[in-house]
């Protein structure tokens, strides 16, 4: 009961302090890189972004990044090429520790008492 109970407790900080960091990640995407993207993809910036559009583009963003396919399907494929790696690995981070953060807390789902 206490190893399960303890389990439960690592694995709930573990996706807590992910998903923290990536939220923090998406902010700085947010105020540093999400308009350069915007200006290469669409041709324009957007004037307002809220955390949540932020939160819908950068998975998307970051797909495009890790794999040619996401890239290819969602029209990405020859707007993206000209970013650099150290540009792109935000994104990636982010999209892994939300990925993780979200695997903790299902996991963490079975060891509750």
């Amino acid at each position: 009961m206490i190893a399960n109970d303890t389990v439960f407790l690592v694995l709930s900080g573990l996706g807590m302090s992910s998903g923290l960091i990536a939220i923090i990640l998406i902010f700085y995407i947010g105020r540093t890189r999400i308009k350069k993207i915007d200006k290469a993809v669409y041709g324009y910036e957007f004037p307002h972004d809220s955390i949540f559009a932020l939160l819908i583009r950068v998975p998307n963003y970051a797909g495009a990044f890790i794999w040619g396919w996401s890239a290819k399907r969602s029209g990405l494929e020859g707007k993206i090429e000209q970013f650099s790696k150290q540009f792109r690995w935000p994104f990636i981070i982010s999209f892994f520790l939300f990925f993780f953060s979200m695997f903790c807390f299902v996991v963490a789902g079975f060891f509750m008492s």
